[in-house]
């Protein structure tokens, strides 16, 4: 029984080997697939054979011949994710406003759709029903009856992954809002509420593991500040998924006020409606709850590019708060790389040069001079493409590297 067992085991695990290689490099033919993951090419034919059969992958024919030389030749036959295996949805909310959209089986997105949807003054009671139902028209109008398979919720602020409840989030004034249950009980299907910096880590170790994979912190910039953080290759989320709050370590006691309630966060100073207080003499005891307008930000940055001071200063802030809060990282953790991402990158050139003195005040040059700091572009959306990456990676673990009865069982429960 014990070698049965066992044998069951080792299937499973290289059935995900298999379809974690092609989710991550692509299509492959068969022997290049034998060398991606070390598997015997007795192995990977019996593994394709039955993957196909399960209708999870399919055989693609591919040209072969020289881009020198432009001629083509004989196809080769490589193994593809099979997009309609699967589908996940996506929902990201922010201020009154939510984005969905879904994707196939290979991490390609199929539809997508912005809502304006009140979240600061929505009924803790009532939002997660409300939301449920703009997301069951939607999948409804592009999905049919097919539905999909999993659900992902990205938002800013302390989402508790095990309850599916957003305890905090400058997108709402109530707490601990319930997001997963209603949604489950109407699609039917698992549903993971997730802090979106986070998903900015996941969407990077897709992007690129063999660089993020080590000891990364991604420190996201816009209209709030977070971090995601990726320990020896994998997202660290802590034990309720509100880990690395960077944004709301303290950066001077009794300072600033941020919309979290409490006073000094790093966030008060370096977030989008904190930059904009302090250029404006707003009161720092007045935190803006209201979504930034990006045409503003976009103008102020201007201001400070044609050297207005009063802009400049606050950019100044900005960077300051920053760099402090990085060194504490740099300190606490050593990793190898600090990404900066968001909207909030647009304006680094303004952000960085107080950003780096203040790391340079903070923490010890022996420690810092070996971490890489570089930044994503801020027009590439990859909160959604983290939370695609890693609704996707559950479904090989859970339900596709199982085998065929409970594939079977699934793609004939998503069809209902």
């Amino acid at each position: 029984m014990g070698e049965k067992a066992d044998s069951e085991l080792v299937r499973r695990q290289n059935r995900r080997i298999v379809l974690d290689a092609l989710r991550q490099r692509g299509n492959l033919a068969r022997v290049e697939l034998g060398r991606a993951t070390g598997l015997s090419p007795a192995s990977i034919t019996a593994i394709s054979a039955q993957l196909i059969e399960d209708k999870i992958i399919e055989e693609v024919d591919e040209p072969m011949g020289s881009a020198l030389t432009g001629k083509r030749g004989r196809p080769i036959v490589r193994l593809s994710l099979r997009a309609e295996a699967t589908h996940v949805a996506v929902v990201k909310i922010s201020i009154d406003a939510v984005s969905m959209m879904l994707a196939d089986f290979q991490g390609r997105v199929t539809a997508e759709r912005a809502f304006r949807i009140p979240t600061y003054g929505s009924e803790q009671a009532t939002f997660g029903e409300t939301l449920a139902a703009t997301l069951a028209s939607f999948i409804e109008e592009h999905r049919g009856k097919s539905g999909v398979a999993r659900v992902g919720i990205a938002v800013q602020g302390l989402a508790d992954s095990r309850s599916g409840s957003i305890n905090w989030s400058p997108v709402f004034r109530a707490r601990h809002v319930p997001i997963a249950p209603a949604i489950e009980k109407r699609l039917q299907v698992p549903v993971m509420v997730v802090n979106d910096a986070n998903m900015i880590a996941e969407g990077l170790l897709s992007m690129d593991r063999e660089s993020y994979g080590g000891n990364t912190a991604v420190v996201f910039l816009g209209y709030g500040v977070g971090m995601g953080l990726i320990l020896n290759g994998a997202v660290y989320h802590g034990a309720t998924g509100a880990a690395s709050e960077f944004g709301h370590m303290n950066h001077l006691p009794d300072g600033a006020l941020c919309r979290c309630g409490r006073k000094g966060c790093l966030e008060a100073y370096a977030a989008d409606y904190a930059i904009l207080r302090t250029a404006y003499g707003t009161p720092q005891d007045e935190p803006r709850m209201s979504a930034v307008d990006p045409a503003q930000m976009i103008e102020l940055m201007n201001k400070a590019k044609a050297g207005d001071t009063v802009a400049l200063n606050a950019y100044e802030a900005a960077g300051t708060a920053l760099g402090f809060g990085i060194a504490r990282t740099i300190a606490l953790l050593n990793p190898d790389r600090i990404i900066l991402a968001g909207p909030g990158t647009r304006a680094l050139e303004l952000i960085e040069p107080a950003m780096h003195r203040a790391i340079k005040d903070g923490v010890v040059d022996e420690i810092s001079r070996h971490v890489t700091i570089e930044h994503v572009s801020f027009d590439k959306d990859m909160i959604a493409r983290g939370t695609i990456d890693a609704l996707l990676r559950g479904l090989v673990r859970d339900v596709f590297s199982q085998g065929p009865s409970r594939a079977s069982a699934t793609h004939m429960e998503f069809a209902k």
